[in-house]
């Protein structure tokens, strides 16, 4: 059994690094779940340079998602490009900081176990039940 002081040290640093963790999720607020990415496509015009294997018409930004396993797309303005990239990274940390924070939780519920028993035993107390009949 470790001794209650260095787990009530462990304790309140991981609560500390729970805090400034969510306050770092917190300022994450606008964010946008999936991809940017940009494509070029044919226009289908016969006598467009590009169905001679000219240049492709683009770029064309695309906001990609997926939800409930079905896919979608939407076309993303040229001047807002640089947002929706900024918001899609931000929920990709959002995410991370999601997956940090219930490891840091079960951390903390672990820490809290372990400390509950060192107190019970340092005060050489046992915990009895009632027996059912």
């Amino acid at each position: 059994m470790s001794a209650p002081g260095g787990l009530e040290r462990r304790i309140a640093a991981r609560l500390d690094e729970q805090r400034r963790l969510v306050e770092s999720l917190l300022e994450l607020r606008e964010q946008l779940p999936g991809s940017v990415f940009s494509r070029y496509a044919r226009c289908g015009k016969p006598a467009c340079a590009c169905a001679a294997g000219g240049p492709l018409h683009g770029p064309y930004w695309v906001l990609s998602r997926r939800s409930g396993g079905r896919g979608s797309f939407a076309y993303v303005e040229r001047g807002y490009v640089g947002r929706t990239r900024q918001m899609v990274g931000r929920y990709r940390r959002f995410r991370s900081g999601l997956r940090k924070l219930r490891g840091l939780n079960g951390e903390l519920v672990e820490l809290l176990r372990r400390y509950q028993e060192a107190r019970i035993s340092r005060a050489g107390r046992t915990l009895e039940l009632a027996k059912a009949e």
